[in-house]
């Protein structure tokens, strides 16, 4: 396994995904959201992998305010807020919904097809994601 210097609290991290994920990553699930590139090969800025093993990745995501990311795509994964965000997240079709994350709310979702998001908060964003490799 790949670890950053707080090798422990990255290990922290993997063990809640993989709580949070199970039985949520089949691979027809994956399969949905593969159709794009996935959030941190479109947006490395944004999206830095900080982890991984065989089974997981953990993405650190960091939007500052008014930043935009590029259009991807997500497996089914699991989010864990960092800080309070006010995110907008575009559908290819154009449509929007923004969403408000609370900090230490954990949340699974499943896979996500083609969108964009934006930081529409007045500071920045800042959440791990934990994403099947």
């Amino acid at each position: 396994m790949t670890t950053h210097p707080s090798g422990n609290r990255m290990r922290r991290y993997i063990a809640v995904a993989a709580l949070l994920t199970a039985n949520c990553l089949g691979p027809a699930s994956q399969a949905l959201a593969q159709e794009l590139p996935r959030s941190f090969v479109a947006s490395p800025d944004i999206y830095k992998v900080i982890a991984q093993n065989d089974q997981y990745k953990v993405i650190e995501v960091t939007w500052k305010p008014g930043q935009k990311d590029v259009v991807h795509s997500h497996p089914a994964n699991a989010v864990y807020p960092l800080t309070d965000c006010s995110l907008r997240m575009y559908s290819q079709d154009g449509t929007y919904r923004d969403a408000h994350l609370r900090a230490g709310a954990a949340n699974v979702q499943r896979p996500i097809p083609g969108h964009v998001v934006e930081n529409i908060g007045t500071s920045g964003c800042r959440l791990i994601m934990f994403e099947p490799t």
